[in-house]
């Protein structure tokens, strides 16, 4: 029996939130690109960036402080989100320590767990579809495999169908009281030929299927 506890998945809505990035190499440009990504304000601290860094900042898409990072240099911005990212242990340990006096989660990129607060997962995203992965940092070769062959696996179909879902989501809960009501026609739904049709480029038909499970799980 496994003693193993993982962590708890949880996807932070970071829109117009601080997020702060100590490095700019490689990295650090992966962590960057996934914070603009989630709508989050990117401040950099680093005495160089890659190429694709200075570009966002040229552009003004992230803010950049050319310096080495100092203690108590969060204190200043006040994230709320901190990812140390350089090649010095010692610097991403104080990052880390600063990060949690200020109440910031932190995210060390080393592998540090105890430093961290949480990790990145892989993600497969077709909006309004997002899929997390993670091996816990036991086998990033095994995952990798895996994310390409849920890509594979996963066509436009069910990004299709989420979106459609989402559309009349709001409307069902005006029309439907019973949640088991609403959950019974969503059932009805994902077992039906919808994603088969869509699957096959038949969408104008799927979305009849789609529309006639809506309006025969609606009180009459």
């Amino acid at each position: 029996m496994s003693d193993f506890i993982g962590g708890y998945p949880i996807l932070l809505n970071l829109r117009n939130k601080r997020g702060v990035v100590v490095g700019g190499g490689r990295v650090a440009t992966r962590k960057v690109k996934g914070l603009l990504a989630s709508g989050a304000r990117p401040l950099v601290i680093s005495p160089a960036l890659t190429s694709a860094l200075q570009a966002l900042a040229d552009e003004g898409r992230i803010q950049w402080i050319q310096a080495k990072y100092r203690r108590d240099m969060l204190n200043a911005y006040m994230p709320v989100l901190v990812i140390a990212a350089t090649d010095d242990e010692r610097v991403n340990q104080t990052v880390a320590q600063d990060a949690h006096r200020i109440r910031a989660l932190a995210n060390v990129t080393d592998g540090s767990r105890n430093d961290s607060d949480f990790s990145n997962m892989a993600r497969i995203h077709q909006p309004p579809l997002t899929i997390a992965l993670t091996t816990h940092g036991t086998s990033p070769a095994l995952l990798r495999q895996l994310k390409t062959r849920l890509i594979e696996a996963l066509g436009d179909e069910y990004a299709i169908l989420s979106a459609w879902l989402g559309e009349i989501r709001q409307p069902l809960k005006g029309e439907i009281d019973a949640p088991e009501e609403r959950q019974r026609v969503y059932q009805q739904i994902v077992e039906s030929d919808v994603l088969s049709l869509l699957r096959s480029g038949k969408s104008e038909q799927a979305r009849r299927v789609f529309q006639q499970i809506i309006f025969e799980g609606s009180p009459q």
